[in-house]
């Protein structure tokens, strides 16, 4: 198999003729032609049903044609890695941050990594509970930063902090609840939605959410400003990372609950997290020796 004919494959597909193809990426008809049966012939497959007026995919070839478009993707990221080491430049790192991490002691300790090496370009995303640890099985990224959501022993990780998870609620709502006890009935919130972050994950059960109420209303948000807006709106209750919500409850905007029966507040520990299988680029080595090291108070080495 080479690249050629898989381009020549791709491009029928895509354009739906062998003529098309041909002039699509500039090469004559009977050699889009001959590189796709060269395939076929190495497979003993047949990539097209030729007896309609246009070539259309058999099965195996609708399957050969994902495969092929992932793997020639792939390629055009390792020919642009090429070119930019050719000039001189930084190949990226690419991190997932879990959407819940995002307190001062992680920002500073990616600070304090991007002043030590302020050539190393970070491409970061931001995920939530199992969606981290998917970027890293997809290979879509090299390090991530999340609470231990589905990890394994296929992944190497390290404890870099805890956040406090507190539940709200806002006063307007929570004062139409008439809750005399020390702790709210679960009942009593059955018709208040439970304000969730979705998923990130493509392939996850039950949504991957640990802590809700077996029955009662679930509304899903996309991110945690979404959810908080919510919260302060009087709009549903919710678990929140308490450092996203301080100065809401500093200033009453938004105060906590304790639900019978319920976790309603915990510390969840951060974990810095790799696969152990996976190569680690240069840049990845650096980050994760650098992260465990570096104390976020001062944004320097710590001495153990």
């Amino acid at each position: 198999m080479k690249l050629d004919q898989l381009r020549a494959f791709i491009a029928v597909v895509e354009t739906g003729s062998f003529r098309s193809a041909a002039d699509s990426i500039h090469k004559t008809q009977p050699g889009i032609s001959a590189a796709v049966k060269a395939l076929e012939e190495q497979y003993g497959i047949l990539l097209f049903d030729r007896n309609s007026y246009r070539p259309t995919l058999t099965a195996e070839g609708h399957a050969f044609f994902q495969q092929s478009k992932k793997l020639m993707s792939q390629v055009l990221q390792l020919e642009n890695l090429g070119h930019d080491l050719a000039q001189g430049t930084e190949a990226p790192l690419h991190i997932s941050l879990s959407q819940m991490a995002l307190d001062d002691n992680c920002m500073s300790r990616i600070k304090a990594f991007q002043q030590q090496y302020p050539e190393i370009p970070l491409d970061i995303t931001t995920d939530h509970l199992h969606g981290t640890q998917e970027k890293l099985t997809k290979n879509k990224c090299e390090i991530a930063i999340s609470p231990r959501y589905g990890l394994d022993d296929r992944h190497a990780f390290i404890e870099l902090n805890k956040i406090t998870m507190i539940a709200v609620i806002s006063p307007e709502l929570l004062a139409t609840l008439n809750a005399n006890d020390t702790k709210i009935k679960q009942q009593s919130l059955y018709s208040i939605p439970q304000i969730l972050v979705t998923n990130t994950a493509a392939n996850a059960s039950e949504n991957g959410h640990q802590y809700v109420l077996p029955t009662g209303k679930r509304w899903y948000v996309n991110d945690f400003q979404v959810k908080k807006n919510m919260l302060i709106h009087g709009l549903g209750w919710a678990r929140m990372p308490k450092h996203y919500i301080q100065a809401e409850l500093d200033n009453n905007q938004l105060v906590p609950i304790e639900v019978e029966n319920f976790t309603s507040l915990n510390q969840l520990p951060i974990f810095m997290i790799r696969l152990r299988h996976q190569t680690q680029s240069y840049q990845a080595n650096l980050f994760w020796e650098m992260m465990k090291n570096i104390s976020p108070l001062t944004g320097t080495f710590s001495s153990n």
